[in-house]
């Protein structure tokens, strides 16, 4: 029972917490605001994202009582315990070594025991292996520990925000509504869950991948932090890497190319860059397993891979029973390229408001009708080969929409359950409404 986490001294530390978490951000700001703009929405953000673990951690201590997140605590709290118990123990299963130590009998009655269903696959529990440092800096707070795992969350979307904002002048305020303020980022992109973390860790990538690799600055701070994103992604959710990497590529393609002024240079350098970008691409693809994702090596493991999630996803009682169909997979690539319209638009605009089947999916319900709208609105006010062009000569817009392309196709076909797509599908949302709100507001921009 999720509620039974709850303590007396909760009264006092949330308080206390809260107070040095503003103190904080009140300076950043005051650091800031006069050399962009943007910041006059980093309070609000930390505010909104604190309301949205908030209500998230009330729907599944008071509501349903229980849930993953509730798991996820109990993993941190046991191998913290460990840690402080029997530190070479807890080192072991820390880090996730070969050691005889990283087995779940080095827990106790002691230290308290993690879920055996969490424990017993690695990527699950990574999330409390992550949690642990939040946990201890949270001095055990079931609440602090959620809040401390949100303002983690927070910078990263809070890095692409100011990163998108860098590069497109004149929208802050709507670009503050898509990126930060959107209801199912906040709801189930703050609590101590995979989507948090991946969330979090894939927006500051991003932004860690253009100031180093694309602008060259702070090389070796953005560089250290791409790789501690990196590790985050693989280690919980090493499908969304699978969907940044394409998108990385074309992105240093792109703006190598457009660097330069000259049309004929331009067009002598162009295939050269491609033939690169392929066979860098080739070398990626065929050393997956250097970044830690071995079970996309080849097209049958993929397949594979797609079709064990699917299968697990069909599991009501972890899921809910809001099972939708979009065609089976039936292991070829022709019959996963038939499904590929559908899966797309299922990733990024389901359920739809007709869909509904819990309180918790009426909320995406009712921001993908806004959304669908907002598309809608884009495209009819945006000549498509006006939209070509803009995306094709912008190598951040090309990256948003190739790694959208990539992960919602993945997930569409992956998923099939809505109350498992509604958090699946978060880590686009910024991307790519991101691309539609400019596409509406071309006229009022500014391009950096």
């Amino acid at each position: 029972m999720g509620k039974l986490y709850f303590s007396y001294t909760d009264f006092f530390l949330v308080p206390l917490y809260l107070f040095f978490v503003f103190l904080i951000a009140t300076r950043t700001k005051k650091k800031y605001i006069k050399k962009k703009p943007e910041y006059r929405f980093f309070i609000k953000g930390i505010i909104a994202k604190l309301i949205g673990v908030s209500l998230f951690l009330m729907f599944y201590t008071l509501y349903y009582e229980t849930g993953d997140t509730i798991s996820y605590y109990k993993g941190a709290k046991s191998l913290s315990n460990l840690l402080f118990s029997d530190f070479k123990k807890g080192m072991s299963i820390l880090f996730n070594t070969e050691s005889p130590y990283n087995s779940y009998n080095s827990f106790t009655e002691e230290t308290g025991r993690p879920p055996f269903y969490i424990f017993r696959d690695t990527m699950t529990f990574n999330v409390s292996r992550f949690s642990v440092i939040f946990y201890v800096l949270g001095a055990g707070s079931l609440i602090i520990t959620n809040f401390l795992c949100a303002i983690f969350s927070f910078i990263g979307v809070w890095k692409l925000y100011v990163l998108f904002n860098s590069i497109f002048k004149g929208i802050s305020k709507e670009l503050a509504f898509i990126i930060l303020f959107m209801p199912s980022t906040l709801f189930w992109g703050s609590g101590i869950m995979k989507d948090s973390f991946v969330l979090g860790s894939l927006c500051w990538l991003t932004a860690n991948f253009y100031m180093g690799v694309i602008v060259r600055n702070k090389i070796i701070k953005n560089t250290v932090l791409m790789i501690f994103n990196f590790l985050i992604i693989v280690n919980l959710k090493p499908y969304v890497a699978v969907g940044v990497i394409p998108g990385m590529l074309l992105w240093i393609n792109a703006s190598f190319i457009t660097s330069f002024k000259s049309s004929f240079v331009k067009f002598f350098l162009r295939p050269l860059v491609m033939v690169f970008i392929v066979f860098s691409g080739l070398f990626v693809v065929n050393n997956l397993s250097t970044f830690g994702l071995e079970e996309y090596e080849n097209v049958d493991q993929t397949l594979g891979q797609a079709q064990v999630i699917q299968q697990d996803l069909l599991r009501s009682e972890q899921y809910g029973s809001n099972n939708y169909n979009i065609g089976t997979i039936d292991g070829s690539i022709s019959g996963m390229l038939k499904v590929a319209p559908l899966a797309i638009f299922t990733a990024i605009y389901r359920p739809l408001i007709f869909e509904v089947g819990s309180p918790a999916m009426l909320i995406s319900a009712i921001e993908n009708s806004v959304l669908i709208l907002l598309t809608f609105l884009a495209l009819i006010r945006t000549n498509p080969l006006h939209t070509y062009r803009l995306i094709s000569k912008n190598p951040f817009l090309l990256y948003c929409v190739i790694f959208t392309l990539i992960f919602a196709f993945g997930v569409g076909i992956a998923s099939t359950n809505f109350g498992a797509l509604v958090r699946y599908r978060i880590p686009l949302i910024p991307f790519y409404f991101g691309v539609i709100l400019i596409m509406r507001k071309i006229n009022k921009i500014k391009i950096n």
